[in-house]
């Protein structure tokens, strides 16, 4: 009995083993990562039915996240529900908090928050927080929403994207360092699932223009130099990556700047919560495959018999910038998992002679 005991717990201690790209994934494997692994006696949760949590680095040094239906930290699936909400998370896994600013459980706001809506892309940028909103039950009207005041005060600047196939309506936004800071240049970049249903449109706008419509350019494929097209022709955009298994919403995007990869999360399969994380050295790629599917052990990604909601799979998976190790393989990645916050370290295994495009 106490071996088989003592067996156990060595089994819970160790991390997750290490992933690989597999035969199903839609791109050859990364030549710089050689895979991730995922310490379960780190796993955290909290919030329990909230979802969502895309996240954000601001001015003050804090990670900003935007939930969905739910009564954020503190709350439950009815005890201070909010469609939408916004949270502080301050400190350093594993010495951490998460604050309600705006909507939730007892916010530090007295902003009333919008009904009816949320959010999966949020972004700071010139000392403001930003959140592209999205109306629940519609999916197609996006508007801009915007803070000054690190999410205490909040304008809406006013329609986005309205198209009559949902492109760009619930983005993903790549994430720099604190305020943006270290980007790749002036503009912002937001991945999209639709039109296509395995496939991501990615657009461009400079950031003092968030809010103008017409500022915005969609990736139109690659030159014969090997040089992304722009275009602000929406119905000439194609595609910046593809998955003949699919490409569900909830996608997010960071940039390592040790590693000098671009980490991207996407989700193939909306029942069950199938993902795949991938690199390149663009924000438009090319992809390879960090891990992919059944790479990954099944409780960071699979349905959680025990969340606040019953049948629910992670349908996000965010590496805060924040949270990255100088060399940039630790890491710590906040899922929605159970239709709640799950928080839990991770390590990303290099490739002993890395190659790079």
């Amino acid at each position: 009995m106490r071996l088989a005991a003592a067996a156990a717990l060595l089994a819970a201690l160790a991390p997750s083993p290490a992933a690989g790209a597999d035969h199903t994934a839609p791109y050859p494997p990364s030549p710089v990562i050689a895979g991730i692994q995922f310490d379960q006696t780190t796993w955290f949760k909290a919030a329990p039915g909230s979802d969502q949590f895309g996240t954000t680095w601001a001015r003050d040094g804090h990670l900003y996240t935007a939930w969905g239906d739910g009564g954020g930290f503190g709350g439950t699936n009815s005890k201070g529900r909010s469609s939408l909400g916004v949270a502080r998370l301050e400190g350093t896994p594993p010495h951490w908090r998460g604050v309600n600013i705006w909507g939730g459980f007892k916010p530090l706001s007295p902003q009333k928050p919008i009904r009816g809506k949320t959010s999966s892309g949020v972004i700071a940028l010139d000392g403001a927080i930003h959140l592209y909103v999205v109306e629940q039950g519609v999916w197609t009207n996006n508007r801009l929403w915007r803070s000054t005041d690190l999410g205490m005060s909040w304008k809406d600047l006013g329609p986005v994207f309205n198209e009559p196939d949902a492109a760009f309506a619930d983005p993903g936004i790549l994430q720099f360092g604190p305020d943006y800071q270290g980007a790749r240049d002036r503009f912002v970049y937001g991945y999209s699932e639709k039109p296509w249903k395995d496939g991501l449109a990615l657009f461009r706008v400079p950031g003092k223009r968030l809010a103008r419509r017409e500022a915005y350019e969609f990736f139109a494929g690659m030159d014969a130099h090997g040089r992304p097209r722009w275009t602000r022709d929406i119905r000439r955009m194609k595609p910046v990556f593809t998955d003949p298994r699919g490409t569900e919403w909830g996608v997010t995007c960071v940039f390592a700047p040790a590693l000098k990869r671009y980490l991207m999360a996407v989700r193939h399969d909306g029942d069950s919560g199938a993902w795949g994380l991938f690199d390149a050295p663009e924000p438009w790629g090319p992809w390879t495959v960090v891990a992919y599917g059944d790479d990954f052990p099944g409780w960071t990604w699979t349905v959680d018999p025990h969340g606040a909601s019953a049948g629910r799979p992670a349908w996000m998976h965010t590496f805060p910038a924040k949270w990255m190790s100088p060399d940039g393989t630790t890491l710590w990645q906040i899922s929605d998992r159970g239709d709640q916050f799950n928080l839990v370290k991770a390590r990303l295994l290099l490739r002993r002679n890395p190659t790079r495009p």
